[in-house]
């Protein structure tokens, strides 16, 4: 009798460890086996399913799908190294109430993807000083520069899809 198997499809942010890969396969009778067979997909720039971030080697940007935000480290939101950059998705029981240490105050650029509204927040925990920007756009990105007081403030964010 031949076993049929159905593919769980994981995306780059589900991975913990960027060098880890995993394979699990799952036969219809219940019965489970699980394979831990890890590659760098990031590296491979594999992201798992047509939601996220893609890398655009030209622009050296990563292009927001809609309820998606990147942020940057750079203020002309590019990353020629694929370092200094944070995806934020608008995701059921995902918050970013703090962005973490390493991206904490590093913000100085942001690409908002299409039908896509922000909020960033000067403070973790949602405190301090807001920001609304907004992406109505069905087919481009818009990119903002945090320049002034908002430049290397960022510390806590909020995605929605409009």
């Amino acid at each position: 009798m031949p076993v049929k198997q159905r593919v769980l499809v994981l995306d780059k942010h589900h991975i913990t460890k960027p060098t880890a890969e995993r394979q699990i396969h799952f036969w219809e009778d219940g019965m489970y086996k699980a394979t831990l067979l890890i590659v760098s997909l990031v590296l491979l720039g594999w992201s798992g399913v047509a939601c996220c971030a893609q890398w655009d080697s030209v622009t050296k940007k990563m292009n927001p799908d809609h309820g998606e935000a990147v942020a940057y480290d750079r203020s002309d939101c590019t990353t020629p190294d694929l370092q200094g950059y944070m995806v934020f998705q608008d995701k059921p029981g995902v918050t970013y109430s703090y962005v973490g240490s390493a991206f904490n105050d590093k913000a100085s650029c942001i690409t908002i993807g299409t039908r896509t509204r922000v909020r960033l927040y000067q403070h973790k925990n949602f405190k301090g000083k807001t920001w609304d920007i907004s992406n109505d756009s069905h087919d481009e990105i818009k990119q903002v520069e945090l320049s002034g007081w908002w430049d290397d403030t960022l510390s806590s964010i909020k995605v929605w899809k409009k």
